[in-house]
C-alpha cells in the first residue's frame, strides 16, 4: 500500500464519503461497541483510502481525550529496549497514562502494519524507536500523525524525513570516541569494531566515533577491522570469528551494542580466550546479567530508562502547551572501565607503531 500525501480530509468528509454521521465516525475512532460491524469496516476503509489520521479534536467529539500512549520498539529481547519501556511506563503511570507496547522485531513491514493499526486506536501519542528508518512509509505515516494532532517522539534512532519530529537520542559518537581513545591510550593499535546495520543512526554515529579516534591519534583505519552485523548476537559471533581469523587479528574489539557484545564474547569463550587477558573488549550499553554473574565488562553506558522518561515527558509537554516538533534531547554516555579494556598477557602488538 502506497502512502498518499499528508491528509487534508477531516472527520466530516470521512462521514460523507462513508455515508454515515459524524458521530458514527467518532464512535469508530474510539472503538465504541454500538457500531454495526459492516458500518465500522466501511468507515475504516474510507479512512485508509484517504490516509486519514484522526486529530485529538475528532477523537474528542464523543469521548474524553485518550489517556493511552503507544510505545513502539524493535526488539524487546534487548535489555536496552526493555529499560526504555520501563522509563516510559514510570512517567506514564505518574501522570495517569497507560502504555500500549508494540514489538516490531526489527521488521519495517510489521512496523508499518502496527502504525496502521494504531490509527484505529484511541491513542494520545506515539513514542517510537523505528525499524523502518529509511522506509518512506514509516516517515510519511508518523508525519501524518503529527500533522493530525497526535504527538510523535523518536527515541534512539532518527528516521529519514523525520527532521520535524521530536527526538531523544544518546551521544553515540562521543561514547564510541571515548572508548576507542582509551584503548589507544593503553597501547592498542589493532582495534576492531563490530557494528550493526549502517541504516541506523546509532550505528553510523558509533562508527564515526571509532574512525575519529583512530584518525586523531594518527592510526591507519583498516577496513578489515570494521565488521558489520545486524544488531544481533548471532551475527556478531560470526563477525568475531572472521576478525580472529585475520593474519593479524585485532588486539582489542569495540562492540556496537549489548547483544553484539554477547555474541563476540561467546565466540571468544568457545576459542578458549579470556577477554581482558587474551584480547581486550569494550561494549556499548551495560549488561546487568553479566554484572550479576560477576563478569566485569568495560562498557560505554547510557541510561535507557532516562531516555524513556525524557521521551514521555516530551510527549506530555506537547499536550500541555501544544508545541510543535523539533525539540531534541541528547542523553550523555559515560565510559565505565572494569578491566576488560586491558591486555594482561601482552599478546599481540599493543605497543609503538602499528605493524
Amino acid at each position: 500500500m502506497v502512502m498518499k500525501p499528508l491528509p487534508k480530509t477531516n472527520i466530516r468528509e470521512i462521514a460523507q464519503l462513508a455515508g454515515v454521521s459524524v458521530a458514527t465516525v467518532s464512535r469508530v475512532l474510539n472503538n465504541a461497541e454500538n457500531v454495526r460491524p459492516a458500518t465500522r469496516e466501511k468507515v475504516r476503509e474510507v479512512m485508509r483510502e484517504q490516509n486519514y489520521i484522526p486529530s485529538a479534536t475528532a477523537r474528542d467529539l464523543s469521548f474524553q481525550r485518550s489517556a493511552v500512549v503507544a510505545a513502539v520498539v524493535p526488539d524487546l529481547q534487548n535489555p536496552f529496549f526493555y529499560g526504555l519501556i520501563a522509563g516510559i511506563t514510570r512517567v506514564a503511570e505518574e501522570n495517569h497514562f497507560q502504555v500500549l507496547i508494540f514489538n516490531t522485531n526489527e521488521d519495517a513491514d510489521k512496523e508499518y502494519r502496527i502504525l496502521e493499526t494504531i490509527r484505529e486506536r484511541n491513542v494520545a501519542g506515539i513514542l517510537i524507536s523505528a525499524a523502518g528508518v529509511r522506509d518512506k512509509r514509516t516517515g510519511d505515516i508518523l508525519k501524518a500523525y503529527q500533522a493530525g494532532g497526535t504527538p510523535v517522539v523518536l527515541i534512539d534512532r532518527y528516521i529519514e524525513g523525520g527532521e520535524d519530529l521530536d527526538s531523544v537520542m544518546a551521544d553515540n559518537e562521543s561514547g564510541a570516541y571515548a572508548a576507542v581513545s582509551k584503548l589507544i591510550e593503553l597501547g592498542h593499535r589493532r582495534i576492531a569494531i563490530i557494528a550493526g546495520e549502517k541504516a541506523y543512526s546509532p550505528v553510523y554515529e558509533r562508527e564515526l566515533g571509532y574512525r575519529r579516534a583512530l584518525s586523531e591519534h594518527h592510526i591507519r583505519i583498516r577496513e578489515e577491522y570494521i565488521a558489520y552485523g545486524n544488531q544481533m548476537a548471532d551475527q556478531a559471533y560470526l563477525c568475531m570469528k572472521k576478525l580472529l581469523a585475520l593474519p593479524k587479528p585485532p588486539t582489542a574489539v569495540f562492540c556496537g551494542n549489548n547483544m553484539m557484545t554477547l555474541g563476540a564474547m561467546r565466540c571468544m569463550i568457545e576459542k578458549g580466550m579470556e577477554f581482558g587477558r587474551d584480547i581486550s573488549l569494550v561494549g556499548f550499553d551495560d549488561i546487568d546479567v553479566l554484572n550479576d554473574m560477576g563478569i566485569r565488562l568495560s562498557v560505554v553506558d547510557r541510561s535507557e530508562q532516562e531516555m524513556g522518561e525524557q521521551a514521555m515527558r516530551m510527549f506530555l509537554r506537547h499536550l500541555e502547551d501544544g508545541a510543535g516538533g523539533r525539540s531534541h534531547i541528547s542523553v550523555p554516555t559515560r565510559l565505565i572501565l572494569r578491566g576488560t579494556e586491558l591486555l594482561q598477557s601482552g599478546r599481540g602488538d599493543t605497543k609503538g607503531k602499528e605493524q
